[in-house]
């Protein structure tokens, strides 16, 4: 014979219903936030995006923006191979996704997380095209992307700063220090000599203040009055002289006339005979010349004259009549 339940059976069967229901609830409650938070609440289109770029920052659950309202979210990022990434994204169905739109990745705010934009200028209206080997249609990478476009300016922002440190550098290095050093010191001395020059300046200024005076001005006057008053004196004596030495031009042409006549004569009629006469004074010359020579020699033939010499063998003796 079975057992009756008791009051105290049927309290637990009571407590287990109880919670039966509330982990039924509660699941149900979690599947709709999920379904919900999920987009379930309203119709979706998936699309493949491509990037041959790199897409930094971007992770699953990023914002997906058309013109900068979101209208979706990232569902999964992934490598498609060694060069292109796939991005899946979920997209309201109301959007108009047309085969003109166009995605980039941005990068929102100081923590740099990144987001799908799109934008759409509107020049093809056509549905999108399907992906190579998917059912899912693919929008096109923008070329030029927002972080690609910082990246590569970031790259040229670099290799500027970097040449221009090298440049900063070469103007730094020691030679050019020491004739930075060698300029400044020949500044240095042109500005002390450029100021003694004008010291020297304004003492000639203040000269030619003194000269300029009035009273200097009037002596100058009367000086150059003074010069014109002797110009005008000095003209006759300076004609005097012209004419004398017009004069004394004449005699000269005179005297080398004369000259030349001289000079005729001699040539002519006198030169020969003086010729004659010097060679006779040259042979007086040196017969007087022998005899003194013979007088040093022999001092008695002042008083006995010159001895005959004897003949020698065969010899005559010439007499002299």
């Amino acid at each position: 014979m079975s057992r009756l339940p008791t009051r105290n059976d049927m309290e637990n069967r009571a407590y287990a219903l109880m919670v039966g229901l509330f982990v039924i609830c509660l699941g149900s409650a979690a599947l709709m936030a999920f379904w919900w938070v999920s987009g379930g609440a309203q119709d979706t289109t998936k699309y493949l995006i491509i990037s041959p770029k790199s897409v930094t920052g971007l992770n699953p659950q990023a914002a997906v923006r058309y013109r900068g309202v979101r209208v979706g979210k990232v569902i999964d990022v992934d490598l498609q191979d060694s060069r292109e990434v796939a991005i899946l994204i979920r997209v309201d169905s109301d959007v108009p996704v047309t085969r003109g739109t166009r995605a980039r990745i941005g990068s929102q705010g100081l923590t740099g997380q990144g987001f799908v934009q799109l934008d759409d200028d509107g020049r093809d209206m056509e549905p999108p095209k399907f992906a190579p080997g998917s059912k899912l249609p693919m929008i096109a990478m923008q070329s030029g992307t927002l972080m690609d476009t910082a990246s590569e300016g970031a790259q040229e922002i670099i290799g500027r700063l970097r040449k221009s440190s090298e440049r900063i550098e070469q103007v730094l290095s020691p030679e050019n220090v020491d004739r930075i050093d060698q300029t400044l010191k020949s500044l240095a001395a042109s500005s002390a000599s450029l100021e003694k020059a004008l010291n020297q300046t304004a003492g000639l200024a203040a000269d030619m203040r003194r000269f300029s005076s009035p009273e200097n001005a009037e002596r100058l006057a009367s000086t150059l009055e003074q010069v014109q008053t002797m110009s005008k004196q000095l003209n006759p004596a300076v004609e005097d002289f012209r004419k004398a030495l017009a004069k004394v031009d004449a005699a000269g042409t005179r005297i080398d006339k004369l000259g030349g006549d001289v000079q005729a004569s001699l040539t002519g009629d006198t030169l020969p005979r003086f010729n004659q006469l010097v060679l006779e004074l040259q042979t007086n010359t040196q017969q007087l010349s022998r005899v003194l020579d013979d007088i040093e020699r022999s001092p008695q033939l002042l008083l006995l004259g010159k001895r005959q010499q004897t003949p020698g063998p065969g010899e005559t003796v010439s007499v002299k009549p």
